[in-house]
């Protein structure tokens, strides 16, 4: 093990980012990183530093093997091993071996520039350090505009993702985009929400393959009040398959529409009709 490497795992353990621990010695998060990654190392004062923060010997952090005690906290195990020694076959103790268990490298970026208390960017690779900025990049992101495998902001993109605007495999936020998608408007494929387009769709107002709109209705296969199918259409106030050529009275579904869905539905419903106007050619 490198002194890099025990360096990262003793702030690891210890719950420290590496902006705290560089402060703590006096040194940038920088410096820091590149201890952990053995492309530089601390000076001799600050090994005595970090072996006085840490509780360890300055040998064990300078020396690769040390057969030293130390915390079990630290992930060491004690291993005894011993051997046949002699013409009698008596058993030799030998000293105990520690083995340490190795985690992954973290990386870790801060900028120093804040906006109302958060830094501009902050990149966490780590599960535990959630990255958070205006722009947050990591395994957990939450920023003004987030990336990650678990994201939450006003734009957000991940494989979870929460934002006003949502991008990700399940997403969910006023606007939503994603193979799950949950929003005020949310395409995917499988949707739900106000105005839906996709393959599956719950809403409102959907548009798609398989729609279930309580308004109005558009797909291949279309149940609502108003549902406009293409193979198969299902609906309580007005039901019409227009088959594959698009043929049908425009005018008069419009007038049904008018009639039928409030005007409260504002830009939805003339968005479902603006569909249907592009269909009718």
């Amino acid at each position: 093990m490198t002194l890099g490497e025990k360096i990262y795992r003793l702030r690891s353990e210890k719950g420290l980012s590496q902006e705290a621990f560089g402060e703590s010695l006096g040194v940038s998060r920088q410096s820091v990183s590149k201890w952990e990654t053995d492309q530089s190392q601390p000076e001799l004062e600050k090994i005595v530093a970090i072996s006085e923060l840490f509780g360890v010997s300055t040998d064990y952090l300078l020396k690769d093997k040390m057969n030293v005690k130390t915390d079990s906290t630290y992930g060491i195990e004690e291993k005894e091993e011993g051997s046949l020694a002699g013409a009698g076959g008596d058993y030799a103790e030998k000293e105990p071996v520690y083995y340490v268990r190795m985690r992954r490298p973290v990386y870790e970026y801060k900028s120093r520039k804040t906006i109302k208390g958060l830094p501009l960017v902050h990149i966490s690779s780590s599960m535990k350090t959630p990255a958070k900025g205006i722009f947050a990049i990591g395994v957990r992101a939450t920023g003004v505009v987030s990336i990650g495998i678990f994201s939450a902001g006003i734009f957000s993109l991940g494989v979870l993702s929460a934002g006003l605007a949502a991008f990700g495999t399940v997403a969910a936020g006023l606007l939503a985009f994603g193979s799950f998608a949950v929003g005020l408007i949310a395409m995917g494929a499988i949707s739900a929400g106000i105005f839906c387009m996709g393959a599956v769709n719950f809403g409102e107002f959907c548009f798609g393959a398989l729609c279930y709109g309580r308004q109005v209705a558009v797909g291949d296969e279309a149940h609502g009040r108003i549902a406009i199918g293409f193979s198969r259409a299902m609906g309580s106030v007005y039901e019409e398959v227009i088959g594959k050529d698009y043929q049908f009275d425009y005018p008069t579904v419009e007038r049904i529409i008018n009639e039928n869905v409030s005007s409260n539905w504002l830009f939805f419903k003339s968005w479902i009709k603006g569909i249907l106007r592009l269909l009718a050619g």
